[in-house]
């Protein structure tokens, strides 16, 4: 009679199975910073189409209306001949038609005042206006309300402003507005007036008819861009700090006209990049990102690229403005306010 031989044992031992899963979190260990990176790399490139879309958006509206869309319409001058803006729509709302956003377009009078807007107009945003890095675009929405914020105004003096806000859309990027040499340091004649900054997308004087606005005076075109447009910045992903997301004053309603950090900013000495998500040393109305160690922005010509957050002040400064030539030399480093 034939014995068979004794089965083979195939379990692992407690001890080879403690080891291959010491082995396999070492490897997820490994990898994970690999994968995230990728994951923040894929954002990366998709927030530079973002700012593609948006570029090439404003230059087809340059094409078709023969000018820049203004940032927004504000008079150089209170109570001059051209005082009759009020809240009227951002830049953002005028280049809807050309991201394929007509339908929402038509809903919008760009000479009335955002607040006679219905909600559902404010609240839309194309998925071209929000950073993946940041937040889907459900969540890039500021809510109506009393707000009361500290503002130090053009004087030097600080005080502190009650806003009974209109909620509505938030964003992530701004058009490039210049730096703050546009105006002087007067404050009743500062870059934020209407036809005195120096990039790109400025706010601009309104054509006022029976006081009310009818179309904008400032009307820059390519000729303009002195220094070229792949040396001039459109437009850039716009610096919110972490945990100031949809809030006032780091980010207002996109469509507002009255809030210029909401959807266009400066660069230059006293307003750098900010070096991070983190950063809380610079102006609201700086540039800045959350991908790590660089901020994307798109040229006037429609190229994107990606500018290291230590860059040089004056080279963003160069960056920013569409004339260098006609850049004061400082002495001293310009005042803020």
């Amino acid at each position: 009679m034939l014995r068979r031989p004794p089965a083979l044992r195939t379990a692992f031992t407690l001890v080879e199975l403690l080891v291959v899963i010491a082995i396999v979190g070492a490897m997820v260990g490994l990898l994970l910073p690999a994968v995230q990176a990728a994951r923040e790399s894929a954002r990366l490139a998709e927030c530079q189409n973002h700012l593609r879309q948006i570029g090439l958006a404003t230059l087809n509206f340059e094409q078709a209306k023969q000018a820049f869309p203004p940032a927004r319409l504000r008079a150089r001058e209170f109570y001059g001949p051209n005082d009759c803006a009020e809240t009227e729509p951002s830049w953002m709302v005028r280049i809807l038609p050309f991201v394929e956003q007509a339908v929402t377009y038509s809903k919008w009078n760009i000479y009335k005042p955002y607040d006679d807007h219905d909600l559902d107009t404010r609240n839309f945003i194309p998925s071209h206006f929000v950073c993946p890095s940041r937040r889907t675009v459900e969540e890039a929405r500021v809510d109506s309300g009393v707000v009361e914020q500290n503002i130090t105004y053009g004087c030097g003096c600080s005080g502190t402003e009650i806003i009974e806000l209109t909620g509505g859309a938030v964003g992530d990027y701004a058009g490039n507005h210049g730096d703050y040499t546009g105006g002087s340091d007067d404050w009743l004649y500062a870059y934020w007036r209407g036809g005195n900054g120096m990039g790109v997308i400025i706010s601009s004087e309104p054509v006022c008819k029976e006081n009310k606005p009818a179309d904008w005076l400032n009307k820059l075109r390519h000729k303009h861009l002195v220094d070229g447009a792949s040396n001039t910045a459109l437009a850039g992903e716009m610096h919110v700090p972490q945990g100031r997301l949809a809030q006032v004053p780091e980010t207002g309603p996109l469509y507002n006209g009255k809030d210029l950090p909401a959807f266009a900013r400066i660069g230059g000495p006293g307003v750098p990049l900010a070096r991070g998500p983190d950063d809380t040393t610079i102006p609201i109305l700086g540039f800045g990102s959350w991908h790590p160690g660089v901020c994307p922005f798109v040229f006037a010509d429609g190229s994107t690229g990606s500018i290291d957050n230590f860059v040089d002040d004056r080279i963003l400064q160069q960056i920013c403005r569409r004339d260098d030539a006609a850049l004061p030399p400082w002495e001293e480093e310009p005042y803020w306010w």
